[in-house]
């Protein structure tokens, strides 16, 4: 426990530099992962004196930390606070080393109590993350609707203007006396005609994907001027 407190402190930027064990060979191995010293449990105490933060949790069925041990240590400190997090269960630090001066002493239950307050506010920020996630789904299906009418308004498009050609150049061929100026008028006029009969749907399908309702009339569109392709899509 205490291993695992000590690597997600040093992933927030604390610098760990003590590891004190019973048995020296597990605090090397601790401190070679957190790049700090080894030492004996016993040597620990006199650091009690220039360290800031202490992490405890052992298997110990009694108190390790005693006021015994790090009083003295603490009395050097000049007055410099030292937290405690006692992870032990049993308790590792005795109830009076938090009667020493700027000595604050946190256990699993304080813990539990500030964990319990952060995930109070963390359920009361779900509405408006709720709120958030909704409006991007509606805007991604807007998105992603508006991606299918684009192809088929271009090709709906481009099919009238095929038949508006057509028809324009059969019916000046009927008019060849026409002089180029009056040709040129009417084939401005059908290029008019065919904005202003293609402007209402096209805004109607656009307006209809931007809802996320824009599919049933894509489909009634491809249906009735027949712009299904070949491959059925």
């Amino acid at each position: 426990m205490a291993e695992l407190a000590a690597t997600c402190l040093v992933s927030e930027g604390v610098r760990v530099t003590l590891v004190a064990n019973r048995t020296y060979e597990r605090a090397r191995a601790i401190a070679e992962e957190l790049h700090a010293r080894a030492l004996p449990l016993d040597e620990a105490w006199d650091h009690f004196a220039d360290t800031d933060i202490v992490l405890c949790s052992t298997a110990a069925p009694h108190a390790v930390v005693t006021w015994e041990r790090v009083a003295p240590a603490v009395a050097r400190r000049g007055g410099r606070p030292l937290c405690i997090l006692d992870l032990g269960v049993p308790r590792d630090v005795e109830p009076a080393v938090a009667q020493l001066e700027n000595v604050f002493l946190y256990d699993v239950d304080d813990l539990q109590a500030v964990a319990a307050q952060a995930a109070a506010g963390r359920r009361r920020d779900i509405p408006a993350a709720e709120h958030i996630v909704s409006e991007e789904v509606e805007r991604f299906w807007a998105w992603y609707g508006g991606l299918a009418v684009v192809p088929v308004l271009k090709e709906f498009r481009d099919r009238m203007d095929r038949v508006r050609a057509a028809e324009l150049e059969r019916a000046l061929r009927r008019l060849s006396h026409l002089s180029p100026e009056d040709r040129g008028e009417i084939e401005h006029f059908s290029q008019a005609l065919l904005n202003k009969f293609l402007h209402p749907p096209t805004i109607a399908l656009k307006e209809a994907a931007q809802a996320g309702r824009g599919y049933g009339l894509l489909e009634a569109l491809k249906r009735l001027f027949h712009l299904e392709r070949p491959d059925g899509s």
